[in-house]
């Protein structure tokens, strides 16, 4: 008896504490979708659920809450994007991501139809934090689940070589994942890593807590390829992947995933000698042998001496990169492919990830009867010696607006190819380069990644130590309102309003419907961001994408005759069947 109360005491008393927790209010366990406060009978991602891994702590993480019908309706088609912060768009935000910048393709292509396209992507997460929302996801009845990770399996949220979390083993962090349900072990995780903050903070003196999330990430230890850290990483991408593909399947939900591609050809490997030992005089004598003769136009000569250094250093990401960009300076494109992978793969520093992991995508896809969409091979296609370079990315792995266009069009290419929406609309779909000027960014959008691109690239892994990157001088109305809106986001509709006007008195007229749609999205129960997009598309003949936003105008103000009468007038030049079925447009 006495042995059962010894068993028996210590579970009564985290259970009272459990208990205890929970009528003061404490933890719990963010839903990944909440009610939407502003549109009645719509969800959307919670942009608290982050703190699931992070509890009670302030960040900056969070998904773009984009709302969508809680009951669906069976004629709709619903997609959800997983993945992290590529897949979420950063650096242009929202509508930059796969969600925003496939869901504005979809609907110019097929206005009639109502499709949902639903992101549940934010910075820093890897295959843990998919496998986690899956039941979740499964729950909202998708059509299809569009996956891009594998970036951030080494130092992203559980990541093998992790600073941002505690790096453990896949049992360990399954384990960590089960526990966190307990309001309990959340405040247990609340307190210790609390405590470790305080002293990193002490320790690394004032102003340290703006640094960058990637600054944070670069403090990791550096991963050699081959070591039982980097294998670690692919076996919790493949088990996570196998687990995730599993699911879906089982819930004869569609999956589309894609191929990773980061900056191969114009990104330098941030930690490039083979191993800390190896980078002593011998090593760096080689390498600065090969840039003499560089310098003096002896390009073959320079590259005999790097083909020596990294047949000695074969791990040696920095001689490999600099070997490529010889190759490709002297016209070996096919030795200069080969040398950029290797300088990616090697690079000590994991934030893009090695190609080991493409193969286990293929390889799971496979297995599972997934859809494998090659977004490498397309942004490859649109780049210099078939490489992803600067063409397509904005730094390491980021695309920039023609590569996050390109990155959907492959997502786009491949549901069109099997069928999931059915035929084709009887009007035409916009062209690809009509598509790619009507891509969801804006001036704002493009002036204020670059600025995050900047702040980036003035910090650590990039440099040394940090430096200043303020906000460039102003030189004109738009960098005015992109500006404001950097510094004080909630500006944003202002700005936007601003925009518009700007671009309607200048009569860029392509340039101001992609603003109307942009806020009309942002704000779909707003009557009058809808009026202006559905006017603008009107003006533009795209008269049935411009009867959504003539519905959702009148179903914000039903009593605007205005309104009213351009939607019943558009309504006609379109025909009655289509009319039928515009209470589902949404």
């Amino acid at each position: 008896m006495r042995a059962v109360a010894v068993v028996a005491a210590p579970l009564v008393f985290f259970a009272i504490m459990e208990l205890a927790l929970a009528l003061i209010g404490f933890g719990g366990r963010p839903a990944l979708f909440v009610a939407s406060p502003d549109w009645p009978d719509k969800l959307e991602a919670n942009p608290d659920v982050v703190l699931r891994y992070f509890p009670g702590r302030k960040t900056d993480l969070a998904i773009a809450p984009i709302p969508f019908d809680a009951q669906k309706d069976p004629e709709s088609f619903r997609l959800v994007v997983q993945g992290g912060s590529t897949a979420a768009g950063f650096p242009f935000g929202r509508w930059g991501g796969l969600a925003g910048m496939l869901g504005a393709r979809l609907e110019a292509a097929r206005p009639a139809q109502t499709i949902e396209v639903i992101s549940t992507a934010m910075a820093a997460v890897n295959s843990y934090t998919l496998l986690d929302f899956v039941d979740e996801i499964i729950a909202i009845e998708p059509d299809a689940v569009l996956l891009y990770v594998g970036h951030n399996e080494y130092l992203g949220i559980f990541g093998a070589g992790s600073a941002i979390t505690p790096q453990r083993s896949r049992r360990a962090t399954r384990m960590h994942l089960a526990l966190a349900r307990l309001r309990v072990y959340q405040l247990i995780d609340l307190l210790i890593p609390s405590a470790a903050e305080a002293a990193r903070r002490a320790e690394s003196g004032p102003g340290r807590e703006r640094d960058t999330l990637m600054a944070r990430a670069a403090s990791s230890a550096e991963i050699p390829f081959g070591s039982a850290v980097y294998q670690e990483g692919l076996l919790q991408f493949e088990e996570n992947l196998d687990a995730i593909l599993s699911r879906y399947a089982q819930a004869g939900i569609s999956v589309f995933v894609g191929t990773l591609a980061s900056n191969q050809a114009d990104q330098p490997p941030f930690a490039g000698a083979p191993v800390r030992q190896a980078e002593g005089p011998a090593y760096q004598a080689m390498r600065a042998q090969a840039r003499q003769l560089q310098e003096r136009g002896d390009l073959e000569g320079a590259r005999a001496v790097l083909e020596q250094l990294v047949a000695r250093h074969p791990l040696a990401a920095s001689g490999w990169y600099e070997l490529a960009q010889l190759d490709r300076a002297t016209g070996h494109v096919d030795a200069a492919r080969r040398g950029y992978r290797k300088a990616k793969d090697y690079d000590r520093l994991r934030f893009r990830a090695p190609e080991a992991m493409n193969a286990i995508v293929r390889d799971r896809a496979q297995a599972h009867g997934t859809h494998v969409v090659d977004v490498q091979a397309r942004l490859a296609a649109n780049s210099a010696l078939g490489v992803v370079g600067q063409e397509m990315m904005l730094e390491h792995l980021h695309p920039n607006a023609r590569g996050y266009f390109l990155l959907a069009d492959a997502y786009y290419d491949a549901l069109e190819s099997v069928g999931l929406f059915g035929t084709v609309p009887a009007d035409p779909a916009p062209t690809r380069a009509e598509a790619l000027r009507d891509m969801p960014i804006t001036a704002i959008d493009r002036l204020n990644a670059a600025q995050r691109v900047r702040e980036i690239r003035a910090d650590v892994p990039f440099r040394a130590s940090r430096i200043a990157a303020p906000y460039p001088e102003t030189r004109g109305p738009i960098e005015a309102l992109a500006e404001r809106v950097y510094q004080d986001p909630s500006q944003w509709l202002m700005a936007m309003e601003g925009l518009l006007q700007l671009h309607l008195r200048h009569q860029r007229f392509a340039l101001a419907c992609v603003v109307a749609r942009v806020t009309a999205q942002a704000l779909p129960w707003e009557a009058a961001p809808n009026l202006a997009a559905a006017r603008l598309l009107e003006r533009g003949g795209r008269l049935r994408q411009a009867v959504r936003y003539y519905h959702r105008a009148h179903r914000a103000d039903p009593d605007d005759p205005a309104t009213l009468r351009r939607f019943d007038r558009i309504r006609e030049r379109l025909g009655i069947a289509f009319a039928k079925g515009e209470e589902k447009v949404q």
